[in-house]
């Protein structure tokens, strides 16, 4: 796959991604160190789109726009997509970016290898970022540039947004990302663990399942805290362990 990368090639990208910023800004936007490619788990219902993003990382004229509720793996996709490309790529969040005039996010964005727009739906209501984005689309296609966008609903149901920007992200190969299924809930848990090193049985994971917050972030912060727990006492994670650490409150 395009995206498996050796181990000097991963030391390599994070000693990069120290510097993956915007520097048109005086706020740093770094990435996630915990999310990219290799880590994303391929779910059946992804490989078309998995298809596309080898293709866009293949050097393809591959646009995207991602489309489906909070937790089924967007912005880990675009900050993959992103750490793969390297620098050069902009990954611009907009949590936290609409505080600025989109101007000063903007400039420059033709200089990128691609640009990566996560949580388009907070631009409702922004003219100016509306209007940007607009202007921002036709210079990036104009200039061969990938764009890639994540929101909570695709295009064409994005009725409160410009009906010239709506229709250009609906001429992008349009993608679905569904919620997570308790099986596939089941196999992320796994997935993330053995990429940690940790061996976690069936029977630990339906405990989890059933205690635990059901958003993908939760879980991954629980996983995060076992990891930690578990080295620190040189305990494999068990159901034991697991109820020695009440991470859960009574009422679940």
């Amino acid at each position: 796959m395009l995206w498996v990368t050796t181990a000097v090639q991963r030391l390599i990208a994070a000693t990069e991604y120290e510097a993956n910023v915007v520097d048109q800004l005086p706020l740093k936007i770094p990435l996630d160190h915990d999310l990219n490619l290799d880590n994303f788990q391929r779910r059946r219902d992804l490989l078309q789109l998995l298809t596309g993003v080898d293709a866009l990382l293949g050097g393809a004229d591959q646009s995207l726009f991602l489309w489906g509720p909070t937790g089924t793996g967007k912005s880990h996709l675009l900050q993959g997509i992103s750490r793969a490309i390297g620098t050069r790529a902009l990954y611009l969040p907009m949590t936290e970016l609409l505080q600025y005039a989109p101007e000063a996010v903007l400039e420059g964005v033709v200089t990128c290898e691609a640009v990566l727009v996560d949580d388009i739906q907070l631009i409702v209501g922004r003219e100016d970022w509306q209007e940007a984005l607009f202007h921002t689309f036709n210079r990036l296609k104009a200039a061969g540039i990938p764009q890639v966008y994540s929101g909570l609903a695709p295009p064409a149901q994005m009725t409160q947004v410009l009906p010239d920007l709506r229709s250009r992200w609906g001429e992008l190969m349009v993608y679905h990302l569904p919620a997570f299924s308790e099986s596939e809930l089941s196999e992320l848990l796994q997935f993330r663990a053995s990429q940690r090193g940790l061996k976690i049985s069936n029977e630990v994971v339906q405990y989890i399942l059933h205690r635990a917050p059901r958003s993908t972030s939760a879980l991954m912060a629980l996983l995060d805290e076992l990891d930690h727990a578990a080295l620190a006492r040189s305990r494999p994670i068990t159901i034991p362990l697991l109820a020695e650490l009440k991470l859960w409150s009574p009422d679940r």
